[in-house]
């Protein structure tokens, strides 16, 4: 009579225990494949960009490239981009346009920018003088509509992962 009495008690138990055990094993499944489809995802984005750049990089010769370039300015400190905004302490800090409290750099989203280390800008306003870092300012700016399309679309999904696309 005892073990009729407990015999409910343990197959619940049993199929507690299994229960919970499974849905443990489910959920590592189910993070296990969204790391596989993370991963999938920063591939195939690594492919495009690569691809992308291929196609800038074989324009960088064209007229048009270094004309639409000549006299242009992209420092984090100075200079006035159509959407800039100051960046707040946690989102960006460039040592040289703030103190960590105000304004720490002139950012604008809308705009993919190149930055020069100050050791290679020693032209008027802080611009580099060496053709080959102006030839490769240039060109890469190219690439500017796919990287703002690229960040806009991929911010809400890397969003729920508590990062930024950029």
């Amino acid at each position: 009579t005892m073990f009729k009495k407990s015999f409910p008690n343990i197959l619940l138990s049993g199929v507690v225990y299994y229960s919970q055990h499974s849905l443990a094993q489910a959920a590592a499944a189910d993070k296990n494949n969204e790391m596989k489809v993370i991963f999938q995802r920063m591939a195939t984005d690594v492919l495009a960009f690569r691809d992308e750049m291929e196609r800038v990089y074989n324009a960088r010769c064209e007229t048009g490239t270094l004309t639409q370039c000549a006299n242009t300015n992209f420092n984090d400190c100075s200079s006035t981009l159509s959407s800039q905004q100051c960046m707040k302490a946690d989102e960006l800090v460039v040592s040289t346009c703030g103190d960590g409290n105000t304004c720490n750099a002139l950012w604008d989203k809308s705009l993919s920018t190149v930055s020069i280390p100050a050791a290679l800008a020693q032209a008027p306003l802080a611009n580099p003088s060496d053709p080959e870092i102006i030839e490769s300012a240039c060109y890469s700016r190219l690439a500017e509509q796919y990287m703002v399309d690229k960040y806009k679309k991929d911010e809400e999904y890397w969003w729920k992962y508590g990062v930024q696309p950029s």
